[in-house]
């Protein structure tokens, strides 16, 4: 379980101690593998849960900097679905896209969307409909200090699973220029594939709260279905039997 963050900086004066440098590395690039460590270790924790409401122009909304996943999508407290028509991506046929059938709450056809080239598409507001129209997402994004700078999160684990691997890939740069041995490459490389699994399991490991909601899923004689459509609201609620 996460619980801070701290800045990536944090990473690169690890590496000049730990490594004792005494030439200046790229921080730029160092920024760069810190990133694709993160992304590879994929924890959920990792990124900030963020909600933000969006304008549809002509069904159209460009999704937020930052953004890295959707967790979910909501237009007047109903929920929208992904839009299943084969077609959803075809921008050569306006009319294709996504069925312009009468939408809505009393409607057969649900709010539907998909998400392409950085633009959130959805049926609510259709092209050349200039009412605005304006839809709810909660999505995780990359969190980053007052620099721009990345942040991480503030685990030991995870120092350790960052610094592996950009020293992994100053290794391999140089084992690459015949400057290092195969056994140093390898070893910095075993390094980071026991660091990257510790960092996983020590962000996705569940705190007391968390276990309870888990239990409440898990042990259930009636499943719950369809809270979907209440944004899982009653998802981690025990059951009550009035016998």
């Amino acid at each position: 379980m996460i619980n801070g963050f701290v800045s990536a900086k944090y990473i690169l004066a690890k590496l000049y101690r730990d490594l004792n440098l005494n030439e200046e590395i790229n921080e730029s690039s160092v920024y760069e593998w810190i990133a694709e460590a993160l992304s590879m270790i994929g924890a959920y924790s990792q990124y900030n849960e963020i909600s933000d409401c969006l304008e549809l122009v002509n069904g159209k909304a460009k999704l937020p900097c930052g953004f890295y996943k959707l967790v979910d999508i909501n237009y007047k407290g109903f929920p929208v679905y992904w839009a299943t028509n084969t077609n959803a991506n075809n921008y050569q046929c306006h009319n294709c896209r996504i069925p312009n059938l009468p939408t809505g709450v009393n409607s057969m056809t649900p709010f539907t969307f998909y998400v392409n080239d950085n633009y959130l598409i959805s049926n609510i507001n259709e092209e050349g409909n200039m009412d605005p129209a304006y839809i709810c997402i909660v999505y995780l994004g990359i969190p980053v200090d007052e620099e721009g700078i990345p942040m991480i999160p503030d685990n030991t684990y995870y120092f350790k699973a960052l610094a592996a691997y950009v020293t992994h890939m100053l290794d391999y740069a140089d084992w690459r220029r015949g400057k290092t041995t195969d056994k140093v490459f390898q070893y910095s490389e075993k390094e980071w594939l026991f660091y990257v699994n510790s960092a996983r399991g020590a962000a996705n490991s569940p705190s007391t709260q968390q276990l309870e909601n888990l239990k409440n899923v898990i042990k259930r004689m009636f499943p719950i279905s369809n809270d979907f459509k209440r944004g899982f609201t009653n998802f981690n609620k025990p059951e009550n039997f009035n016998i």
